[in-house]
């Protein structure tokens, strides 16, 4: 393992530790976070296009790392750094907020707290985390190999939690119309549930093939969720 000082590369920049992995790069937050927690405690999360680590304990969960995927380079995670901050759960009694920010870009939530990307600043940015799509599933096994799916043009590499109001929201499934109260995991596939029979799917898409997955908001709050998985080749 290659350690690296971003401090090195822009001396304005607080002194975080860059470590070289085979598939990735990881900007420590807590230095030797994997010494102090055993592996069983540290979880990693994907957030927009990179990854976040965070470390559960009984007194509570904090981020301690976040990873970029290769074939980044040192130099484009020096400039990431420059232009974005990553927070998670700051909360005072005013609500959650981000420090050092400008304008907020990224808010997904784990375990209900809210992991927040912003862009640099000098404010401090309250947010409501009502809509945040929450984290149901880890990728610490994930790194390096191919998304499940894309949700509006964000990769995933397991299945978003997402609830439907059926007496208004539309759910499409290669071209067919499909009523769902929610689509979640199944089996480490795309399932869409009702709630009334919660035990196995009404619809389970089991192909290989990579997902695509379009979540519109029309103005008067109805969601349009558009799936298309293209046909396994033979």
């Amino acid at each position: 393992m290659k350690r690296i000082q971003i401090a090195d590369f822009d001396r304005r920049m607080p002194p975080l530790e860059l470590r070289e992995m085979d598939d990735y790069y990881e900007t420590v937050f807590v230095l030797n976070y994997d010494e102090l927690y055993p592996s069983t405690q540290v979880r990693t999360i994907q957030l927009a296009d990179i990854y976040v680590n965070l470390v559960i304990t009984p007194e509570g969960t904090k981020l301690v790392s976040a990873l970029f995927l290769k074939p980044v380079v040192v130099s484009d995670i020096v400039s990431w750094m420059q232009l974005y901050t990553i927070s998670f759960a700051t909360a005072d009694a005013s609500g959650y907020y981000t420090e050092g920010a400008d304008e907020i870009l990224e808010i997904v939530l784990y375990q209900g707290n809210p992991i927040v990307i912003a862009t640099r600043g000098t404010d401090r940015l309250y947010y409501e985390t009502e809509g945040a799509i929450e984290m149901r599933r880890e990728s610490s096994e994930v790194i390096g190999k191919k998304p499940l799916l894309y949700l509006n043009g964000e990769a995933w590499f397991g299945v978003p939690h997402l609830e439907f109001n059926s007496s208004q929201d539309e759910i499409h499934v290669n071209g067919t119309f499909l009523f769902a109260d929610y689509m979640d995991t199944y089996q480490g596939r795309v399932g869409f549930f009702r709630k009334a029979d919660p035990g196995l799917p009404v619809v389970l898409l089991v192909g290989e093939a990579i997902i695509e997955v379009e979540l519109t908001e029309n103005p008067d709050g109805s969601r349009v969720l558009v799936i298309e998985q293209p046909y396994d080749e033979a």
